[in-house]
C-alpha cells in the first residue's frame, strides 16, 4: 500500500518496486587505503578493463593466473560496488597461455559483456568472442564462438557492439587484418572483411560502435623492426562496405607510433571519432590528437594538432575524449623535462577546429616532479573532467591520485588519494558510469604478484557509497531493525533499501523524508516530518525486505534524504520499533 501526504513533492516521481531478491549493500570503499578487491585470488590477475553497465554498475574482466595458464575472467559490480556473481566472478575461457597478449570488452544495448580473447582450448591458437549476461550466463556456450580456424599468426582481438545486438571482432592475422559480424546469437554473418596492406603489416588497435557500423584503428608498419609505424582508420557497414574509401584513412602518417604502442580513440557521438597519440620518431617526444568526422574528413589540420608548442619539454601517453555538446575535444598526457627525469600530468582543451584553448602549453595537473607517472586517464561528466594518474616516489611505492579539472582548464579540487597503500600498480582503466561517478580498475601487488582492485571516484572528489549511518533504532524481538542504503541518488541510477533483523512476518512502514531534526519516538529517534512518501509492506520470513528502483530525475543536487523504517514487533513495550536511519545526499 503506497501512499503519498499533501505535502509530497519532491519524490513524487519516486515508486519504490521490485520486491524480490535482497538488494545487495554497498562495497565501494571511502577509504583510499582499503580500496575494493575484485581479483585477489591465488596466483597473478593482470589487464583489468572496465564498461559502465545502464544500472550505474560495472563489468570488469581481467586475466587469471589460477591454473595452467592466463585465463579470462569477468565480474560485474552494482551500483553500490557489490559483487552479484559472487566474488570470483565468472570463468571465461580456461586457457594454457604461459604469457599475455591484449584482448577487448565491451557491452551491448541489453547490458550484456561481449569478450574478444586468444583461445588455445581447441587446435592452435585461434580467436575466440563470449557474450555474458548480467547474471552471468555464458549466453554463446561455455567455449564461445571462435572466429578462425588458422595455422596463421593471430593477435590483438577487439569487439565492438553493434544496434543491431550483434558485434563485430576484429583481429591481426600474419600482416592482415579482419573483421567478421556476429548477430545476437552468435552465429557469423558473411565472410570476414580483410586489410590487406600493399607494403608492410596491419595491427589492429582499437575499435568501436557508431550505431550499425564499426570504426576501427590499426597500425601500419611500412616495413621491418624500424620501419615507420603509422595510425590509420576506416569505418565499415554492416555489408562490410569500407565507408571512408578503399585507403583508409591516414590519422598519422607524419612520423612513428612507438614501437609496440597501438593508440586507443574515442567515438565523438557523432558517427566519428577522436585520437590521439605520441610521436617516436625522434627524441622530442610529441603528443597529437585528431577528429574524424562522420565521413571520414579531417576536422583538424593533416596529422592533427600537437597538444603543447613547449619544446624544451617532452609528453607521452596521452589519453583523449570528446563532448559531444560543445564540440570540444580534451586530452591529457604525461609531461617529462627534456632528459626525462621528471614526470607531471598536463591537459589541452580543443575548439572544433582543432585550435588549442589552454594556451599553447596546456593547463597544469600536476607540476613536474621526482615521481615517475606512466598513466593518465580522465572522463567528462558534466562541466568537469575528472583525471586520474599513478605516481611512485621508488620501486613499488606507487599510489593512484586524481583532480577535477573545469572546462576552462582551472582545477576544481586540490590532488586527492584514489589509492594510497604503496605498491606497483599499473594498467589503470577509467570510465563513466551512468551513475555519473567514475569507475577506476587497476593491477596491484599489494599483497602478492598482482590483483585487480577497483575504486569509485564521485563528482565531489569523495569515495565510497554515498549515504550516512544515522542511529536512533530500538530493540525488538530479532534486535535492532538495520536499513541499509545503495546507490547514488542520481537520475535513473539504482536506489537500493534493504531492512534485516526486524520481526518476520510482521508490518513494515518505510518513510523517505527530507533532512529533519531527530526526534524521540517510541523510545529511539526519528527522523520526522516532513514525511513525503510511505510504503507498507510484510517481512519476510528472516525479519527482512528488500526493494530497488530507478531513482527519478528532476531532484536538485545537495538534497539530503532521509531513510527510515517503523516496524511492527511485540516484543517491545511499545508495539514497535524503529529502524537506524540512512541518510542519502543527491550529489
Amino acid at each position: 500500500m503506497l501512499t503519498r501526504r499533501p505535502c509530497a513533492t519532491i519524490l513524487s516521481g519516486l515508486l519504490l518496486a521490485s520486491f524480490g531478491s535482497p538488494v545487495a549493500l554497498a562495497q565501494w570503499s571511502d577509504n583510499p587505503a582499503l580500496n575494493l578487491a575484485v581479483g585477489d585470488a591465488a596466483s597473478d590477475q593482470s589487464q583489468p578493463k572496465v564498461v559502465p553497465t545502464a544500472d550505474g554498475g560495472c563489468w570488469i574482466s581481467w586475466f587469471d593466473g589460477i591454473g595452467t595458464g592466463w585465463d579470462v575472467r569477468i565480474q560485474r559490480l552494482d551500483v553500490g560496488g557489490e559483487e552479484p556473481l559472487g566474488h570470483a566472478g565468472v570463468l571465461v575461457a580456461d586457457r594454457g597461455f604461459s604469457s599475455t597478449q591484449d584482448y577487448d570488452l565491451d557491452i551491448d544495448a541489453d547490458g550484456n559483456a561481449l569478450l574478444t580473447y586468444r583461445d588455445d582450448g581447441g587446435v592452435g591458437v585461434q580467436i575466440s568472442a563470449s557474450k555474458v549476461a548480467p547474471d552471468g550466463t555464458l549466453l554463446w556456450g561455455a567455449t564461445g564462438v571462435q572466429l578462425t580456424s588458422t595455422n596463421a599468426f593471430v593477435a590483438a582481438p577487439v569487439i565492438a557492439a553493434t544496434s543491431d545486438g550483434g558485434a563485430v571482432v576484429g583481429w591481426t592475422q600474419n600482416s592482415n587484418m579482419l573483421l567478421r559480424r556476429l548477430d545476437a546469437s552468435g552465429a557469423y554473418l558473411g565472410p570476414p572483411v580483410e586489410f590487406i596492406p600493399g607494403v608492410g603489416s596491419y595491427s589492429a588497435s582499437d575499435m568501436h560502435g557508431a550505431g550499425n557500423d564499426v570504426i576501427v584503428s590499426f597500425v601500419h608498419q611500412l616495413g621491418g623492426f624500424g620501419s615507420p609505424r603509422h595510425l590509420l582508420a576506416q569505418k565499415v557497414d554492416s555489408s562490410g562496405t569500407k565507408l571512408w574509401g578503399a585507403g583508409n584513412v591516414s590519422v598519422f602518417d607524419g612520423g612513428s607510433l612507438q614501437f609496440g604502442n597501438f593508440p586507443d580513440f574515442e567515438p565523438d557521438g557523432a558517427g566519428g571519432a577522436v585520437f590521439s597519440w605520441y610521436n617516436a620518431a625522434s627524441l622530442q617526444l610529441q603528443c597529437s590528437v585528431q577528429h574524424i568526422l562522420s565521413g571520414g574528413g579531417e576536422a583538424f589540420g593533416h596529422n592533427g594538432t600537437v597538444v603543447s608548442t613547449n619544446a624544451t619539454r617532452v609528453r607521452v601517453n596521452p589519453s583523449v575524449s570528446h563532448d559531444p555538446v560543445s564540440g570540444e575535444t580534451f586530452a591529457y598526457w604525461i609531461e617529462l623535462n627534456s632528459s626525462q627525469s621528471q614526470h607531471g600530468v598536463y591537459g589541452q582543451k580543443f575548439d572544433a577546429a582543432g585550435v588549442r584553448q589552454w594556451t599553447d602549453d596546456g593547463t597544469v595537473v600536476v607540476p613536474l616532479g621526482t615521481d615517475d607517472i606512466t598513466g593518465a586517464p580522465h572522463m567528462i561528466s558534466g562541466d568537469q573532467t575528472l583525471v586520474v594518474w599513478d605516481a611512485a616516489p621508488g620501486f613499488g611505492a606507487c599510489r593512484i591520485f586524481g583532480r577535477l579539472v573545469d572546462t576552462n582548464g582551472a582545477m576544481v579540487t586540490t590532488v586527492f588519494g584514489i589509492s594510497t597503500t604503496p605498491a606497483s600498480k599499473s594498467r589503470l582503466d577509467l570510465t563513466r558510469t551512468a551513475a555519473g561517478y567514475g569507475a577506476l580498475a587497476w593491477k596491484d601487488d599489494r599483497n602478492d604478484g598482482g590483483d585487480i582492485y577497483a575504486q569509485n571516484i564521485n563528482a565531489d572528489a569523495t569515495l565510497g557509497p554515498r549515504w550516512t549511518e544515522l542511529l536512533g533504532g530500538t530493540p525488538g524481538i530479532s534486535g535492532v531493525p538495520v536499513l541499509a542504503g545503495s546507490g547514488p541518488l542520481t537520475a535513473g541510477s539504482e536506489l537500493g533499501v534493504t531492512l534485516s533483523s526486524a520481526a518476520p512476518g510482521a508490518f513494515a512502514l518505510l518513510w523517505v523524508s527530507l533532512a529533519s531534526t531527530p526526534l524521540p519516538f517510541f523510545g529511539g529517534t526519528i527522523h520526522a516530518l516532513p514525511i513525503d512518501l510511505e510504503l507498507l509492506f510484510v517481512t519476510d520470513g528472516s525479519g527482512g525486505f528488500a526493494l530497488t528502483t530507478a531513482f527519478p530525475a528532476g531532484i536538485p543536487p545537495g538534497v539530503e534524504l532521509v531513510f527510515q523504517f517503523l516496524c511492527q514487533d511485540f516484543a517491545n513495550p511499545y508495539g514497535k520499533t524503529i529502524s537506524n536511519a540512512q541518510k542519502g545526499t543527491t550529489p
